[in-house]
């Protein structure tokens, strides 16, 4: 099988997959997309998917899959990998569970000895959602500070560095 892509997905797995996928899903599409004797990928410029089906393969792609990645997806300057000194930290949480065939969510900004605030959320409300409020939240209650801010959602964490939070819980 011909598999016809627009990027080096081999060099883009290995060099950014562990970015957005799951160690397992990142071995899971390593597995199928690069592993596989009977499949062949090739890099084509062609990016309308209905092009395919003409066979052409046209000009090869001319930009670094990689650097385009970076220069897209690239950390926001204003966010650091170290914590800021002298500076107020903050956790955040949020939850979804099922009890009795009720879900119940919520979500918490916290330091490590007080609730900042805290509160319940709609009953439609997934992990990841709860999860990615809680984090608005201390974004919204830090706003002029200088703050480090702490989640245990890589989820959350990948959704707030892949977008501009613009605070509207719809788009999650």
């Amino acid at each position: 099988m011909t598999v016809l892509v627009s990027h080096t997905m081999s060099a883009v797995l290995e060099a950014k997959g562990g970015h957005w996928l799951s160690p397992q899903r990142f071995l899971k599409y390593q597995a199928i997309l690069v592993e596989q004797d009977d499949v062949e990928i090739v890099v084509t410029n062609i990016v309308n998917p209905a092009s395919f089906l003409s066979g052409s393969m046209g000009e090869p792609v001319i930009h670094d899959c990689l650097e385009t990645i970076e220069a897209t997806y690239s950390s926001r300057p204003d966010l650091k990998d170290t914590p800021l000194e002298d500076a107020e930290t903050w956790f955040t949480d949020g939850s979804s569970y099922v009890v009795s065939g009720r879900r119940h969510a919520g979500y918490a900004v916290t330091t490590s000895r007080e609730v900042i605030e805290s509160g319940p959320l709609p009953t439609n409300t997934s992990a990841q959602k709860a999860e990615i409020i809680a984090l608005i939240r201390a974004l919204e209650l830090a706003k002029g500070k200088e703050i480090n801010i702490y989640t245990d959602s890589r989820y959350a964490f990948g959704w707030f560095m892949l977008t501009e939070p613009s605070g509207r819980k719809e788009d999650c």
